[in-house]
């Protein structure tokens, strides 16, 4: 009996070691791929088969839309009067509520803002917002600053460390 809950505990962490593992890889894939197109292609929003995930940054949205929250956009062909978008705008990148919509220009507006702002083309148009995760930004900036990124590394290590110890009682 107490070797049957032995190798239940091996497959249990060896489940947790290559679960970690595939973490750290998309983690590491994600940022290279972001970087890369960010830095060298000098694209703000990488997409990703005509998807892309953004963190919220200001309450423009509330009560819908909260700062910290992550939205996935997509690419449509047309878009709406109430679609919420993404959008370019004086250097800046913005998700607001289309208000109206004349031929390919769209006039756009917060949530919480009480004018609306300058006209867009549909050219400007990054996509529309499909799905939003709360809070989840906040963790995701948190990690994009250098005490997040050694926070990131000395999680990773940690667990390299307990899984190279795991491995080590296993084998006695």
């Amino acid at each position: 009996m107490a070797k049957v809950k032995k190798e239940e505990k091996t497959v249990f962490h060896k489940i947790l070691e290559v679960l970690s593992s595939i973490f750290a890889v998309i983690v590491i894939c994600a940022s290279l791929f972001t970087l890369v197109f960010r830095i060298i292609f000098k694209v703000e929003v990488v997409k990703i088969f005509g998807y892309s995930g953004l963190v919220i940054l200001t309450g423009s949205m509330e009560p819908v839309y909260h700062p910290g929250d992550v939205i996935f956009i997509h690419e449509q062909k047309d878009y709406k009067v109430k679609d919420v978008i993404t959008f370019h705008q004086r250097g800046m990148i913005v998700t607001h509520r289309i208000k109206e919509k004349s031929g390919d220009t769209f006039t756009t507006q917060g949530d919480a803002n009480n004018s609306a702002d300058e006209p867009i083309k549909l050219t400007d148009i990054e996509g529309k917002v499909i799905r939003s995760v709360p809070r989840v930004g906040k963790l995701i900036l948190f990690l994009q600053t250098p005490a997040g990124i050694v926070a990131l590394l000395v999680v990773l290590g940690s667990l390299e460390v307990f899984f190279a110890a795991k491995r080590k009682s296993v084998e006695e």
